[in-house]
């Protein structure tokens, strides 16, 4: 990660014209940004149809989380009443109506940024509708069929009582529970839109430089389509880090190049657990 970094910063300072600076004011997207509010659709049936035949992929998918072992119900609005009905449920709702409630500003800011990547690659396929709800602790973020499902309770903050009460730490370690952070919402949206409509078309090659060579263009579009009105964004956001783990790889960056030079071998092995190794953990 700190060889992608030095390529990113590198690539800003050989160019007086920053090359991620986008120009969005005549890009047209469309793109619908909803909330499905579980709360709502368990007290009104002819919503929970509503979206039951409108978004069926999405209700089946959500269905599928919901499910609990002890309940006998198997239609779909019963299994959502029950689920809607558990204690750490409610906790989460109320928490993520809390920490997530601006959501104007937060539609305006994932708009903006889908513009900044049509105005580079206009060609790309772009989700259509983007929708919020609660996954039960599914996933970040889905993508279906033109389609973004975006688990809220997942960016409620690493911190919260919610997540240290309600998830089994041998499923939600601690280092995954402090990455439910607000902060990398628009870039999760962002990352697994680039890997999903190929905007980097993937490599077959297992190489370790030839994934260091495309994870590091997506990392690139990233900072691009998070540089909301051109401004530089937290390199900590865009690598998904914590402060502590980016101070320890700017520490280190030195320590790093040097054992790539002594052992550049590494950059051509196709192993995947000493590649990812290499990767991930810097």
């Amino acid at each position: 990660m700190a060889i992608i970094l030095a390529i990113i910063i590198s690539i800003t300072l050989l160019s007086s014209e920053n090359p991620l600076d986008s120009s969005t004011e005549n890009v047209k997207i469309d793109l619908d940004i909803n909330r499905i509010q579980g709360t709502d659709l368990i007290s009104d049936s002819t919503l929970f149809n509503k979206y039951l035949k409108s978004e069926p992929e999405i209700m089946a998918l959500l269905t599928n989380n919901y499910k609990f072992r002890e309940s006998e119900d198997t239609t779909s609005l019963e299994i959502w009443k029950y689920f809607f009905a558990k204690p750490y449920v409610k906790s989460t709702e109320t928490e993520i109506q809390k920490t997530l409630n601006n959501h104007n500003q937060i539609s305006k800011n994932i708009i903006e940024a889908f513009k900044r990547l049509k105005f580079h690659f206009p060609k790309k396929e772009y989700p259509q509708n983007i929708i919020f709800t609660n996954t039960n602790f599914g996933g970040n973020v889905y993508l279906e069929n033109g389609t973004i499902l975006v688990g809220l309770e997942r960016y409620i903050g690493g911190s919260n009582e919610v997540l240290k009460n309600s998830l089994p730490p041998q499923e939600f370690p601690k280092w995954m529970q402090l990455g439910f952070e607000k902060k990398y919402l628009l870039r999760d949206l962002l990352m697994s839109t680039l890997i999903y409509n190929k905007t980097i078309p993937s490599n077959n090659q297992e190489k370790l430089i030839n994934k260091m060579i495309y994870w590091g263009k997506i990392f690139v579009i990233t900072e691009m389509a998070l540089r909301l009105g051109n401004e530089d964004i937290d390199p900590e956001i865009l690598l998904r880090w914590n402060s502590s783990q980016f101070d320890w790889a700017e520490k280190n960056e030195k320590a790093i190049y040097e054992y790539f030079i002594k052992n550049s071998n590494r950059f051509f092995s196709i192993n995947e657990s000493r590649f990812m190794r290499s990767i991930l953990n810097g």
